[in-house]
């Protein structure tokens, strides 16, 4: 019975580890679309397709090939934000998330990523109330290694995707070679 008792624990505590991991990955992932990086890694994504349409233009690749390669965006864009996870969980903890969340969602944060010359005084305020708090400290303190987990993810994202597109554009005949 002790056993049991003791299995039981064990298999509730291990639920409780992924939902706390799952509830963690849903926060980076809502928070990296909120932040602008989400936005990011689509425009990449968009340069990336404007370039490829160049290198191919004397191909004459019909519009639905490409509409049907660009319609990888959305997954891509999903997949890079849950591997960019990593990086953030080496830096904070789901509380964090949540304040930067909270701070990211704010008008003040909006209009910081939007037109920082359009910010009010009170903005400002509240910007630097939150880059003066604990969280807002440890994103200072992170941003160099970050940026750089950040960059090697992002090289290696894009090149796998770039080699993706090439290949499936070799299966459907086209080919730059």
């Amino acid at each position: 019975m002790k056993k049991l008792f003791i299995a039981v624990l064990f298999l509730c505590g291990l639920q409780n580890s992924f939902g706390q991991t799952d509830l963690y990955v849903e926060n980076v992932k809502h928070y990296l679309t909120i932040n602008g990086t989400q936005q990011q890694y689509e425009g990449a994504i968009d340069g990336m397709f404007t370039m490829l349409r160049k290198q191919f233009k004397d191909y004459k690749i019909p519009e639905a090939v490409w509409k049907e390669l660009e319609g990888v965006k959305g997954k891509q864009v999903e997949d890079v934000k849950a591997i960019l996870v990593s990086a953030y969980k080496a830096y904070f903890t789901l509380n964090d998330i949540k304040i930067m969340t909270t701070f990211y969602e704010s008008a003040a944060a909006k209009q910081m990523i939007t037109d920082t010359s359009k910010l009010t005084d009170i903005q400002r305020q509240q910007i630097g109330n939150f880059y003066d708090s604990e969280t807002g400290q440890k994103m200072i303190a992170s941003k160099d290694g970050l940026a750089k987990i950040e960059g090697e993810i992002s090289m290696q994202w894009s090149g796998e995707l770039y080699k993706n597109v090439i290949n499936k554009l070799a299966d459907k005949g086209y080919s730059l070679n």
